[in-house]
């Protein structure tokens, strides 16, 4: 295994960061705002009065606002041309798409019988459709362009266990479920082309990569199959469960597992290439940021190790337990910490570059590019910021 360094923990320091704009929406806001085109979607939990909005990355300011009427307790989906919000009032549940330029409504679904929620997991788009796990733990497919109102145009039931989040490829959409299988479907039609069981529950997304689907499961391993047939092409155990994503990067896989352990597989065969010890559990998947892996655990600290080697180069202690995956900005690290406070970290050294805190509490981060390029976060009191 990769032994611990002796190189010396990163000093917490008292920066705090430059707001590049702030906007009050007046509602709270708890999920994560998402980025596309140049603009930041937040969605807000109350139901009176608009609770979907669209800013202006740049400068903070609102280009237009939509009202459901119904709560919504998810991100938006953004697509190419439209962003998908899912709410629901009573027992009557929608999917909406709207004009991400101008909050136009271009479909609705509706559903009430029987009555499955759609806005307990995020959508996601992928191969010309929009995909929708429900609370009855089906999956649907969208259309995601026509006339209102949308035309559902399959239903994927299962066998009443959790699904995963889906993901897609040639042609195919592939997740995991609590019932212990991988299933993988026609994504146009919804019909199965393949079934794999494992006999444990997976909790976090299957991952594809160079003509495979590699997911780990509650029992520990990590599986790897042939993404066109499903037939298993290796696979690897950990003596704990894995609950985050795999990360593939340059003929590498990068497995967290409750073991406490990082580990590097190689993508072709699965054989184990290192091993690294953590201080704890890892509480997202990891972040390959140029020739680092970089994580965070329970016990909060914020490791970079060697991706070739997994020997450690920095370790950075977050003062709190990290609430977000790590992901990177320009040159830095940014992450969640808590309920209420974000800071960024310098990628190749682990120093803390900045500290924001708030006295709400703060969504994940997400971070835009060019001109844009700040990091925009919401918080419970209705503003969203953006800093650098």
């Amino acid at each position: 295994m990769a032994g611990l360094s002796l190189m010396p923990c990163v000093a917490l320091a008292s920066t705090v960061p430059n707001v590049m704009w702030s906007a009050d929406l007046a509602k709270p806001v708890y999920a994560t705002p998402r980025i596309g085109g140049g603009q930041i979607y937040v969605t807000s939990t109350q139901s009176t009065g608009p609770n979907v909005f669209a800013l202006d990355a740049k400068s903070g300011h609102i280009i237009w606002r939509y009202a459901t009427s119904g709560a919504i307790t998810i991100s938006p989906t953004v697509g190419q041309t439209q962003v998908f919000v899912a709410s629901d009032i009573g027992d009557t549940h929608f999917m909406r798409a709207l004009d991400a330029k101008t909050g136009a409504l271009v479909w609705q679904y509706t559903r009430n019988k029987p009555p499955e929620c759609m806005c307990s997991h995020d959508a996601h788009v992928g191969d010309g459709l929009v995909f929708a796990q429900t609370d009855g733990h089906s999956l649907y497919a969208f259309a995601p362009v026509g006339a209102m109102p949308s035309r559902r145009i399959w239903q994927f039931k299962g066998d009443g266990a959790r699904l995963t989040s889906p993901v897609t490829t040639a042609g195919l959409v592939v997740f995991g479920s609590a019932n212990h299988d991988l299933y993988a479907l026609d994504a146009k039609t919804g019909v199965p082309r393949w079934t794999a069981h494992t006999g444990y529950a997976f909790v976090s997304a299957p991952v594809v990569g160079d003509g495979l689907v590699i997911a780990g499961n509650r029992g520990g391993t990590v599986h790897a199959y042939d993404a066109a047939t499903g037939k298993p092409a290796w696979s690897f155990a950990t003596s704990g469960a894995i609950d985050h994503p795999v990360v593939i990067d340059r003929g590498r896989v990068y497995a967290v597992s409750n073991d406490r352990i990082l580990y590097a597989l190689d993508l072709k065969t699965g054989h184990v290439l290192w091993q690294h010890v953590m201080a704890d559990y890892a509480t997202a998947a990891p972040l390959v940021h140029g020739k680092a892996v970089i994580v965070a655990d329970r016990a909060g600290e914020l490791l970079a190790v060697n991706a070739a080697t997994g020997k450690r180069i920095w370790h950075a202690p977050l003062g709190g337990t990290p609430f977000s995956r790590p992901m990177p900005w320009r040159n830095d690290i940014v992450l969640k910490i808590g309920d209420h406070a974000v800071a960024a970290y310098a990628a190749s050294t682990g120093t803390l570059k900045w500290h924001y805190t708030s006295r709400s509490v703060v969504t994940d981060p997400v971070v835009g590019t060019g001109t844009s390029g700040g990091v925009m976060l919401a918080t419970s009191n209705g503003h969203v910021l953006a800093l650098q």
